[in-house]
């Protein structure tokens, strides 16, 4: 009975190791065993005599039915097992997907992982090869939910401890590269990996590091050995490589900031030798942590850039890859450690140049950038202050074009860019660096991309993140645009997440929201959370703060002083954000006199100078203050122009030594967007807090409208102010007028 034994034992291994595989058929098997073996394993009466049962059974000896045709056949395959051939010159020569799956259904069991590994390839790019990108997404659907596909995964399961360390990254790599993420499959082969690591070869690496951070698979002790093996090799590893290493390795979750700083020096030595788009992943990787680079890193690349006066610019980078640079380099500069400690060490110069010789590049190429990529450069040329006139009023266009297809991220920062170019904030490089830039030069871009973004943000806004939702809220206050509705949807939603905005972000919804004179329930709402969190307060955000509930006349005493406490005069003097402080400090005065008077006033000491300086940036337009003037002379009254009072500037003052006129008299001249709203023409947070100071020192006020007083002749406008004028006689002012309106 020992062939019988031997023969039952060998084909239960092959049908239990058929039912893992799936492709078990019992009814099948069992009668092709009873027709090839039936003697064998059903002996008959004759034969069971002569059998001796307590014969030890000897495993080793020959199976004489196995020089038949099916034993044959059984001892070929087990020897093709054993020793399998060498199938990729059969495999490449395979025309279609479905060639592939029926290739290793039939060759099963003599292929190689390596021949698994080639034929998986070969299936994935035939596959995009006939379906396309544009069908890529329905094509893997497809592949995926294949019985024989699966077959092939099974198989490569079962066998996967026999995939060494050059087969075991290759395998995994191609997994990856098909978008097969299954996170089960990685975790069984992660201690195989860890332990062929040693011996991986260096053009695997990269791959095998991509595969575990794209599948988001691994634990820190995989990445603590990947890390260490990468800095064996670091040296020795080809741009190709190391490109990939560091772009893969920006978005592991285990140990990105060590790796991109221990192979900084690297990637700066080998910075020369990158490719476009080799240069522009490394840029895109270390963009991903601004806060690590060195000064050194980014010195060698400007280096790199304006050698041969921008070559690199001009014909060695697409005009995408260009704009990647110069995102990279805007971001470095506003949030690396080292430009932070140390901003003198970083060379302006060198940096401005680079974005000097970039500009003509991406204007020629603008017709190749993708609607994010033009955002991008929108913003990077943004973050330096000073644009191209020409190119940043051509991106802007593009931008408004195609706001539909841009990202909420990237739309917010353009909202924020134009309303920066249309207040002032931008300049031209051709512009002078003048007080007046809100008022006199041309201004870069208008307010059309506000107008036709305010229904997407209005739908989108609950979908915003705190950081774009406070940049599209600054916007809108900054360029003095938006409807009521949209302000309106912005608060409720500020209200419904107010706890999650960081203090800096809180500080600027606050002036944002005053600016706008919008109600007191956000207010009211982040008052607590000021309280709570105001040593994260910066100096100037502590200023905007004050200056915020004072234009929402929302005085609590006890809050003012918890905010005047974290001031520091050295960050106050001459710093041209804490110009708001004056002002508030002056209505803090007129509200609260007992409220530490001496340090109210050496603090408005401190930030005068700058304050008026904002005021005289705003002041009323010379041919404003000319048609004054002519009214007033036919008048024959006694008046000045652009007075200070109290730091305000005064567009005219009426004298009250007249018998007419017992009072004095500011006459303000009001225009969108200088001291009203663009788009609803009501007077702005600022508007209203200079006509309260004005009247609490006893002056009425005369407001008069750019839209009704431009369109009067000369004897009309004096006739008007004749009416005017004897209104404000009968204003009531003074210190208790202002509270009692408050």
């Amino acid at each position: 009975m020992t062939r019988a034994v031997r023969l039952a034992r060998s084909c239960f291994d092959s049908s239990a190791r058929r039912f893992e595989l799936g492709v078990l058929n019992p009814r099948r098997d069992l009668r092709r065993l009873a027709s090839t073996h039936g003697e064998a394993l059903f002996p008959s009466a004759a034969s069971a005599e002569k059998q001796d049962w307590t014969a030890p059974v000897d495993r080793n000896a020959p199976d004489p039915g196995a020089s038949g045709s099916r034993g044959a056949w059984k001892h070929k395959r087990a020897a093709a097992g054993a020793q399998q051939v060498d199938l990729s010159e059969e495999i490449q020569k395979l025309r279609q997907a479905k060639d592939c799956l029926a290739f290793f259904l039939e060759k099963r069991d003599f292929i190689s992982p390596g021949d698994v590994c080639l034929l998986l390839e070969s299936l994935w790019l035939k596959t995009v090869e006939e379906q396309g990108e544009e069908g890529l997404l329905a094509s893997k659907k497809e592949l995926f939910n294949n019985a024989d596909f699966m077959a092939i995964l099974k198989d490569v399961v079962f066998k996967i401890e026999r995939y060494g360390p050059k087969e075991l990254p290759r395998l995994l790599a191609v997994l990856h590269d098909m978008h097969w993420h299954d996170k089960h499959l990685f975790k069984i082969a992660e201690p195989m990996v860890m332990k062929h690591l040693p011996s991986v070869q260096l053009v695997d690496l990269p791959r095998l590091s991509s595969a575990f951070i794209g599948v988001r698979c691994g634990s820190r002790l995989l990445f603590n050995e990947l890390v260490h093996r990468c800095s064996q090799a670091a040296v020795d590893l080809k741009p190709d490589a190391l490109s990939t290493l560091v772009s893969a390795f920006a978005r592991s979750p285990h140990k990105p900031k060590v790796f991109l700083t221990t192979f900084s020096p690297v990637v700066s030595a080998q910075m020369h030798l990158f490719s476009q788009d080799q240069l522009a992943k490394v840029l895109v990787a270390y963009s991903e942590w601004p806060r690590e680079v060195s000064i050194d890193f980014a010195d060698q690349l400007i280096e790199l850039l304006c050698r041969d006066e921008g070559a690199m610019l001009r014909s060695g980078l697409a005009p995408g890859h260009v704009v990647a640079v110069l995102r990279a380099l805007a971001l470095w500069k506003s949030r690396a450690k080292s430009a932070r400690a140390n901003p003198a060490a970083w060379n302006k110069a060198s940096l401005v140049r680079v974005f000097r010789l970039s500009a003509q590049p991406i204007f020629d190429g603008r017709g190749e950038l993708t609607p994010e990529q033009t955002a991008a450069a929108m913003w990077a040329y943004g973050k330096m202050g000073a644009v191209p006139r020409t190119l940043f009023s051509a991106l802007y266009r593009d931008v408004l074009k195609s706001h539909k297809a841009i990202s909420m991220p990237s739309l917010a920062s353009c909202l924020l860019n134009s309303a920066r170019a249309v207040c002032g904030q931008l300049r031209s490089w051709n512009d002078q660096p003048a007080e007046s830039s809100g008022s006199a030069g041309r201004a870069l871009c208008d307010r059309k991309l506000l107008d036709v973004a305010e229904a997407r943000v209005q739908k989108d806004v609950g979908d915003m993140a705190v950081r774009d939702m406070t940049a599209v809220v600054l916007s809108y206050s900054l360029a003095h645009a938006g409807s009521a509705e949209l302000f309106s949807v912005l608060q409720r939603a500020c209200l419904d997440r107010c706890r999650q905005f960081p203090m800096e972000q809180l500080a600027t919804l606050l002036w944002s929201f005053a600016t706008i004179r919008l109600g007191p329930s956000f207010f009211k709402e982040a008052q607590f959370d000021v309280l709570e969190k105001i040593n994260q307060l910066s100096i100037p955000a502590v200023c905007d703060v004050i200056w915020s509930y004072c234009a929402a006349r929302h005085r609590d005493p006890h809050f003012f002083k918890a905010l005047l406490s974290v001031l520091v005069p050295s960050r106050v003097a001459g710093n041209p954000r804490c110009a708001l402080l004056y002002p508030a400090l002056l209505e803090l005065r007129v509200h609260f006199p007992e409220m530490d008077p001496e340090g109210i006033e050496r603090y408005m000491g401190y930030a005068l100078p700058d304050f008026h300086r904002m005021q005289l940036s705003a002041a009323a337009p010379e041919a404003a203050i000319h048609g004054l003037k002519e009214a007033l002379d036919r008048m024959e009254v006694k008046y000045d122009v652009l007075v200070d009072i109290d730091g305000y500037v005064a567009d005219v003052v009426v004298f009250a030594d007249q018998e007419e006129y017992t009072k004095p008299v500011v006459i303000l001249y009001h225009s969108a967007p200088r001291t009203l709203h663009f788009r609803t023409n009501e007077p702005l947070g600022q508007t209203m807090m200079k006509q309260r100071l004005l009247r609490s020192r006893g002056f009425g006020v005369v407001n008069l409208w750019n839209e009704t007083w431009d369109t009067l002749t000369a004897e009309e406008r004096a006739n008007e102010l004749v009416g005017k004028l004897q209104q404000a006689q009968k204003q009531p002012t003074g210190r208790a007028s202002v509270s009692e309106a408050s």
